[in-house]
């Protein structure tokens, strides 16, 4: 049909009698613009023409889809200046809080590390006495008052129910949750190590394996109310669980009074006395926290309480079994990588002042006193304020400190009262884990007694996830940045915890990577076999001396091997642990040489009268004087000092030593391990008379 022209003479005016006007729709129609054809690979590029075939599952986004859950909740932890935690008066009048013997008040008001004896001058700065250590054998610890577990405190349940709390728990059972709570809010920031000297620029400034090892606790329920004790294993193999405990008494007594608990001392009639020892107890929103009081200086600062810690040395710390032969190791000199008082300041730093500062502060307390020994020798003290431990940890900013321990506090109540939904009414086992470099905290629970069927042999476990995001001004920002600036701007943290979907395989399995995780296993000591090693372990005992008839029954039987022992929990010396014993061998050779040298001289005291004819100052020999007394040391089988004898080779592997497995504080007053291992955390020390190192 021809088409009307729309211009010109011949249009047509009006409407073509065929058109029609276009209907109403829906939707926008078909897209006009799609290619018809599917777009091919350039004809020079090979393998990428499209296939038939259908898509095949990729195994990787099944990886990174998101997690399947039974529950979710989130909340906001708002900034605020008000103190988390609230004094509260204890129940039952406790003992009076311990001070420092021996003239070591002074070390809480001078920076730094105080020598015992100073090197150079070989003057004393405190009692001789002092410098020798008991042995561990010789100490009657059953003379002493025992520590009592959160579960067995009956004041701090009844303060519980007092304050209409929850949960109640110690010092050694908190810090432990509260360290993986920071690890998280934190982002695993890393510690300032800019104070130390130059041997320690290019060392790591991350957590030590043993300060991120998962921690596990029991929630015990009862009337309502869960008293949290740290779940570790017997800690009574360990040497520094003891000495931790004599040495706390050896600061504090005066002679005569701490001879009274040796057991060449007969022990005294008097009456056990039934005053308890001396508490901080204290209230957030859902808990009540105990804190041991160790010591009390009136001058410092605030309520004037310091907690006291002690501290072995490296190879100590790091194989723990060895400790009679590494008790050789000695400390030579304020700074250096090794032997030196910095190297035990900068361990401290990453594997000890987190939960140092926990502790500190749930005891109001102003700072903790340091004393560095190597189980047989002590070598000098250091107090360390709150305020330092703040700077090395988190920031400078003021007031860091007390917003981090707001904002964990608050995250754990969070977390119990999602953990105690898993399995309510009843007492529960925990694992808590913020693996390093994960952005998340893993709990995993199941319940404490459980009867075993046939359809559930194992008792059902459940994980909980935890994550969190740091907000500033309403800004999302990472957790170093939200710590160093939350003195300028109000620091938010969005939270939420989700129980994942009820797959006992697949929790189970996350559960034994954790565990294989915290696992470490002990060096064997020199000179003792694997074959040696059950009687060698059946052997060891610190506490109480085995009754003579048991000794002579177990003798008349002959070695014999547990049943239930485990060979797996001990290995093979490795290179590193044997340079630390290379080293504690020749500490020990040039100790006895500097022995010999004073051989006839009187100690000088400082602060006490002395003789001029017992001084010997060095610099009135000559040098042919010198020189003669050094090659007669090596005739007679002594040594040059340790840094004319070391290899270089020697040298090389101890710039490695930041590298091993677990470098970490274990000890403290009486730490306990979490494992066997040689690298341990802080934990409860259930049926034994000696106090916690944290509480």
């Amino acid at each position: 049909m021809p088409v009307a022209p729309l211009y010109g003479p011949d249009a047509q005016i009006g409407t073509p009698s065929d058109w029609k006007p276009e209907e109403w729709k829906d939707d926008w129609g078909s897209d006009i613009l799609t290619p018809k054809d599917k777009r091919q690979s350039p004809p020079h590029i090979g393998g990428f023409a499209p296939s038939k075939d259908p898509p095949k599952k990729n195994a990787a986004f099944k990886k990174r889809a998101p997690i399947a859950y039974t529950r979710k909740i989130e909340g906001l932890i708002e900034p605020s200046d008000t103190p988390i935690l609230q004094d509260l008066a204890p129940t039952a009048e406790h003992k009076p809080i311990a001070t420092l013997a021996h003239g070591l008040e002074r070390v809480l008001f001078n920076p730094g590390v105080h020598w015992l004896q100073d090197p150079r001058s070989r003057v004393y700065n405190f009692p001789p006495r002092l410098e020798n250590i008991p042995k561990v054998t010789d100490f009657a610890f059953e003379r002493l008052p025992g520590f009592i577990k959160s579960s067995r405190d009956e004041d701090l349940r009844e303060l519980a129910k007092r304050q209409n709390r929850m949960f109640a728990g110690s010092t050694s059972s908190l810090t432990g949750m509260l360290s993986h709570c920071y690890f998280l809010i934190s982002e695993h920031k890393p510690v300032d190590i800019s104070s130390l000297s130059q041997h320690f620029q290019n060392e790591e400034k991350n957590f030590t394996p043993g300060q991120r090892m998962p921690t596990s606790v029991l929630f015990n329920f009862k009337d309502g109310i869960y008293a949290i004790d740290s779940d570790s294993e017997d800690s009574s193999k360990n040497i520094l669980t003891w000495l931790g405990t004599l040495l706390e008494k050896f600061l504090t007594m005066s002679p005569a009074e701490f001879d009274t608990y040796l057991r060449s001392t007969p022990p005294l009639n008097d009456a056990e006395d039934p005053t308890r020892e001396a508490y901080r107890y204290a209230k957030s929103e859902k808990f009540v926290m105990r804190s041991q009081l160790d010591g009390v200086d009136r001058r410092l600062p605030g309520t004037g309480v310091f907690d006291i810690k002690t501290r072995a040395c490296l190879p100590i710390r790091m194989d723990i079994l060895n400790w009679e032969e590494n008790s050789g190791y000695v400390i030579k000199s304020s700074q250096g990588l090794v032997e030196s008082f910095e190297r035990e300041y900068y361990d401290l730093i990453r594997s000890a002042f987190l939960k140092y500062g926990f502790q500190v502060r749930i005891g109001n307390m102003d700072g903790v006193i340091v004393a560095y020994h190597n189980t047989t020798r002590m070598f000098g003290f250091q107090y360390i304020s709150l305020q330092e431990m703040d700077e090395r940890l988190f920031s400078s900013e003021p007031g860091a400190g007390d917003r981090v321990f707001q904002k964990c506090v608050s995250l754990l109540e969070c977390i119990t009262s999602e953990i105690i939904q898993c399995f309510p009414n009843q007492s529960v086992k925990c694992t808590f884990e913020c693996d390093e470099g994960s952005k998340e905290l893993n709990v995993w629970v199941q319940p404490e007694d459980w009867t075993p069927t046939e359809k559930e042999p194992e008792p059902p476990m459940r994980q909980l996830s935890i994550r969190a995001q740091n907000f500033l001004n309403d800004t999302p920002v990472n957790g170093s940045r939200a710590i160093n600036s939350a003195s300028t701007m109000p620091w938010t943290i969005h939270w939420t915890v989700s129980h994942l979907s009820d797959n006992q395989d697949e929790i189970r399995e996350n559960f034994s990577k954790c565990m294989a995780r915290k696992f470490r296993a002990y060096s064997l000591p020199t000179g003792v076999s694997f074959e040696d090693l059950p009687q060698y372990w059946s052997d060891l005992n610190f506490g109480e001396p085995k009754p003579e008839a048991e000794d002579a029954n177990l003798a008349a039987e002959g070695p014999t091997v547990p049943l239930d022992f485990d060979f797996g929990k001990f290995r093979v010396p490795n290179e590193r642990i044997q340079v630390l014993r290379d080293l504690a061998r020749s500490g020990r050779e040039f100790s006895e040489m500097m022995a010999k040298a004073e051989t006839g001289r009187k100690k000088v005291v400082l602060g006490e009268a002395y003789d001029v004819s017992d001084v010997e100052l060095d610099s009135y020999r000559t040098e042919e004087d010198r020189d003669v007394e050094v090659e007669g040391d090596v005739e007679s089988g002594g040594v040059l000092p340790v840094e004319n004898k070391q290899s270089q080779t020697q040298e090389a592997d101890i710039e490695d030593l930041d590298d091993m497995e677990g470098l970490d504080d274990m000890e403290d007053l009486g730490g306990a391990a979490t494992s066997a291992t040689s690298e341990y955390s802080d934990s409860d020390l259930p049926g034994t008379t000696r106090r916690s190192e944290d509480d």
